[in-house]
C-alpha cells in the first residue's frame, strides 16, 4: 500500500506542477488573481505563526487582528474577498489543492527548504 499511496501521490504532484508551470495552454491559469493573493497571504501566515517553519523549536505564535490586517493588505486582499474564497475553495476541494501546491512553493521560495 505505502508504494500504491505514494506513486499516487506523486503522480498527483506532478499534474498539478504541470498545470501550473504551463504545460497546458499559454497563459491560462487554473487560479485567479484572488487565489493567487489569496495564496501569498496564506504563505506568510504560515511563516509568521511559526507553523511552516519545520522546526519544533519555534514556539507558534497567534497573529493578532492588526497583523492579520496588515498581511491582507500586502497581498491586496479585503477579509470580505478572502471569506468569498475560502467558500469557494470548501466547495472546490480540487482549487483548494491547487492552493496548497502554490501556498508550498511560496514558503519554499521564501525560506529555501526543500530545494
Amino acid at each position: 500500500m505505502k508504494f500504491c499511496d505514494a506513486f499516487r501521490n506523486s503522480f498527483l504532484s506532478l499534474v498539478c506542477v504541470c498545470a501550473l508551470s504551463g504545460c497546458g495552454e499559454k497563459g491560462v491559469s487554473p487560479l485567479d488573481r484572488d487565489d493567487v493573493h489569496f495564496a501569498g497571504f496564506y504563505s506568510d501566515y504560515l511563516l509568521k505563526s511559526g507553523v511552516a517553519t519545520g522546526n519544533e523549536e519555534v514556539a507558534l505564535s497567534s497573529l493578532d487582528s492588526a497583523e492579520i490586517n496588515e498581511l491582507l493588505a500586502s497581498h491586496a486582499l479585503t477579509r470580505e474577498r478572502m471569506t468569498r474564497k475560502m467558500e469557494v475553495y470548501k466547495k472546490n476541494p480540487e482549487l483548494w489543492k491547487l492552493i496548497l501546491v502554490q501556498v508550498r512553493a511560496n514558503i519554499f521560495k521564501k525560506t529555501g527548504v526543500g530545494e
